[in-house]
């Protein structure tokens, strides 16, 4: 019998209908399995490892003393790997190294702490740090599914979550057959635990499992996140502990959407639609193509192809009930109609597939070229298979590196920057009505407006302190006087800072004795001269009060300048002087300063290296 899939066209006047009721499927579950769920959760809640066991019991027909029974020890994990065939052994080995190959690139790309230093010395960034433990959940029993333990666990161990806890039911047969204390332990998925570095196994299945990881037992220790598949009861219980713990997703049907050109051979595109519609009825498999003959030629292949499919009821109900074949009028208008169904998987079945990537926004993954079965990323690829579906896509991710971490902002505000950020913070704290905000800022000034700071950000040593100028320092920095014999050596202060002001490369630096200000400096970052750049900070002027001459306040400014140029990983410190009666030439030699034997007008030059 053939495969009743329905045929829709683009250029048929209720195509949109068509298509809107083709997306839809409720994510609502079941009232009484919502009931149900509430009940175990409170339950194990409330009594722990004996609701656990009851629940167990009754679910999964394992009878056990104690949860220490249900858990599987890492020799047990170890020895299933060991049991299973050598072949099995090998693709394990080769999936894991790919997935965690995939996953190490994706850390470097974005799972990094980063930061940086703004103008006034603040330092600002952010701290990324690994979640201290996280659960995944795979299904068990019948049902092997080893990739899924590759999948969510791998990621969190390249993350560097510290602890892995793994629950995976292990009903005993209906039959009554296998040890009832044990259950059916399918040594596939305990192995691929093994390799994928799970630190501890719980033959726990559904809600109550879901709940013992979100709020601890005695024996079940709480998580921070929960991930991984499960049925109806699991992503209720999911649902229902999110904000007591984190959650990767709550999963709809499998998806798979394919655009193709007619240049992949048609029994190819069939079994990929298969591939998907296999998983459950519920499952969706959609063709966008704009030839009409080779939909023609796709159709015929599912056909001739599903009689030899062991799962072809499902296959069936699936493509009947939830799946079609798209004629649209170009491979343009494909890719708009993929971006808005925003599939799980999406297939870029065609000759050039590079060609339409840039146009595809919305999808879990996407699979470009007839070699890519989606298959292929299902195990082995390296991608996360975890993918968002029933059109979440739109604006979520497949699990990742970063599921398994967070990120804390970092921010320590210097002195100089909280005389910039206080008056914006305390005007708009008002603004808001929390005058505690505005005060906790504008206490930070209260030295500024005597114009001594409270405390240096970075003091060169006990006698002066080093500021970046603010503008509550320049009344004060006015004052001071160059000494008679420099007058013709060293610029005054407010020339000084208008240069300063005009020079974005340049820092302002205020020198106080105290609540005193003594002195000015001008710096120059050389690096990011744009015509002869150089890995030098330029002591661009040094200005000591005349009134406070002759007390070493020159040298000590000279030797800050020299350590912020070791704390930059600057090579040198330069600086000139003009070649007249008075120069400083003899002081900056005392510093360790040599002149470099080149002139720059009347300035003679002179460096001071300080790296190592």
């Amino acid at each position: 019998m053939n495969v009743a899939i329905r045929d829709l066209s683009t250029a048929a006047p209720d195509f949109e209908a068509e298509l809107q009721r083709l997306q839809h499927w409720s994510a609502e579950t079941d009232a009484a399995i919502e009931t149900r769920v509430a009940g175990i959760v409170a339950d194990v809640r409330a009594r722990g490892d004996a609701a656990v066991l009851e629940y167990t019991a009754r679910f999964d027909g394992v009878q056990a003393a104690s949860v220490a029974e249900l858990e599987i020890g890492a020799d047990e994990l170890c020895a299933a790997f060991e049991t299973i065939t050598p072949a099995q052994r090998s693709a394990l080995q080769s999936a894991a190294a790919r997935v965690r190959a995939y996953h190490d690139r994706q850390i470097e790309a974005n799972g990094r702490s980063w930061e940086y230093r703004d103008a006034d010395g603040t330092r600002l960034g952010q701290k990324v740090t690994p979640l201290d433990r996280v659960g995944i959940y795979v299904p068990g029993g019948k049902a092997a599914y080893p990739s899924s333990v590759l999948m969510n666990a791998i990621p969190a161990q390249v993350a560097g979550v510290a602890e892995i806890v793994m629950v995976v039911p292990t009903p005993a047969p209906r039959d009554g057959g296998a040890n009832e204390t044990r259950g059916q332990r399918n040594p596939l998925v305990l192995a691929a635990a093994h390799v994928a570095g799970v630190h501890r196994v719980f033959t726990v299945g559904g809600a109550q499992a879901v709940a013992a990881l979100a709020y601890g037992t005695a024996s079940i220790p709480r998580v921070d996140k929960i991930t991984g598949p499960g049925n109806a009861y699991v992503a209720s219980a999911k649902r229902r502990v999110f904000g007591q713990v984190g959650i990767d997703m709550i999963a709809g049907p499998s998806e798979i959407l394919v655009l193709a050109d007619g240049t992949t051979p048609a029994d190819w595109v069939a079994m990929d639609l298969f591939s998907q519609a296999e998983h459950d009825e519920l499952a969706q498999s959609i063709l966008l193509c704009p030839s009409a003959a080779y939909i023609a030629e796709v159709r015929a292949a599912m056909n001739r192809l599903l009689p030899g499919m062991p799962r072809q009821a499902v296959i069936r109900a699936s493509l009947e009930g939830r799946g079609a074949l798209v004629l649209t009028r170009s491979m343009e208008e494909a890719c708009e109609i993929s971006n808005r169904i925003a599939p799980e998987h999406l297939e870029v079945s065609a000759r050039e597939p590079r060609r339409w990537e840039p146009l595809l926004r919305h999808a879990g993954a996407i699979f470009l070229g007839a070699y890519t079965s989606e298959s292929l990323g299902d195990y082995c690829a390296g991608p996360n298979h975890v993918l968002p579906t029933s059109g979440t896509a739109r604006f979520s991710s497949p699990l990742g590196v970063y599921d398994f971490q967070k990120r804390s902002s970092l921010i320590e505000v210097s002195e100089a920057g909280a005389q910039l950020l206080g008056p914006i913070a305390a005007e708009l704290a008002r603004g808001e009505g929390l005058q505690a905000h505005a005060m906790a800022a504008e206490m930070r000034l209260q030295g500024v407006a005597a114009v001594a700071p409270t405390a240096p950000v970075a003091p060169a040593a006990p006698e002066l302190g080093v500021f970046e100028v603010v503008q509550a320092h320049v009344d004060a920095l006015l004052g001071l006087a160059v000494a008679p014999g420099q007058r013709r050596l060293v610029s005054d202060v407010a020339r000084s800072l208008a240069q300063a002001a005009y020079e974005p490369k340049a820092r302002a630096l205020a020198l106080f004795d105290g609540a005193e200000p003594v002195g000015l400096v001008l710096l120059y970052d050389a690096r990011l001269d744009e015509k002869e750049p150089a890995d030098e900070l330029y002591v661009w002027r040094l200005l000591i009060d005349a009134r406070h001459q002759r007390r070493g306040l020159g040298a000590l400014a000279m030797r800050w300048v020299i350590e912020e140029a070791r704390r930059q990983g600057v090579a040198a410190v330069g600086l000139s002087h003009v070649d007249r009666e008075g120069h400083a030439g003899p002081f900056y030699e005392k510093l360790g300063f040599e002149y470099t034997g080149k002139v720059d007008g009347e300035e003679r030059l002179m460096r001071l290296s300080v790296s190592g």
